[in-house]
């Protein structure tokens, strides 16, 4: 057994972005991801910020950047417009799309078995629930996923500006063009950048 330092820097590495206290510990976070690889990075795009929510467009990129899964979804529930101007998704522009549904067992294939990063994963990870519960028995499969890890909170940390609430503010993804593939690959540089602690 390695001393206890030693041991605090290893929980360090490895710890969810969730966790990550500030600059150093998001660079071993990013770093321990890029060295044992086999992590994906999942994106999308929704119908918005309100109740009832779902996807309009997901993507997963390997940890080398390769798209595993690149799809517009057909949603369940109406976009909000405010959502339409940025992802430029509209119910027209989706109907002929798979559901959800559909697109389900290609999207576990992918992150099965996998660390899942996500920027802002809470959010992306309540659509999903919502989406995966209104598949009933079809989708009992996703408990078995576990938590996703959150880019986005590392990136705070890693920036280390405070929030009036305390916590570090949140900042926005740079590099990505509002398509779920274009963020993922912009995450995964994010995460890139990080691990070089540039």
């Amino acid at each position: 057994m390695g001393s206890s330092s030693g041991t605090r820097t290893e929980a360090a590495s490895r710890a969810p972005a969730a966790r990550i206290g500030g600059r150093e510990d998001a660079v071993r976070w990013a770093r321990s991801l890029l060295s044992e690889g086999d992590f994906v990075v999942l994106d999308s795009e929704t119908t918005g910020l309100g109740t009832p929510v779902d996807f309009v467009e997901v993507g997963v990129v390997s940890w080398r950047g390769e798209a595993l899964f690149d799809s517009p979804i057909r949603p369940s529930c109406p976009i909000e417009p405010g959502a339409s101007r940025v992802h430029g998704h509209t119910a027209k522009s989706l109907i002929g799309e798979r559901p959800f549904v559909e697109v389900y067992p290609e999207l576990l294939e992918a992150l099965w078995d996998k660390r899942v990063v996500v920027y802002n994963a809470p959010y992306d990870r309540r659509v999903w629930d919502a989406a995966v519960g209104r598949l009933g028995a079809r989708g009992a499969l996703a408990g078995e996923l576990p938590p996703w890890e959150c880019a986005m909170r590392a990136f705070a940390a890693y920036v280390g500006e405070r929030s009036k609430r305390g916590g570090h503010r949140n900042q926005k993804l740079v590099g990505g063009d509002h398509t779920a593939i274009g963020d993922a690959r912009a995450t995964l540089r994010l995460i890139e950048r990080m691990a070089e602690g540039a």
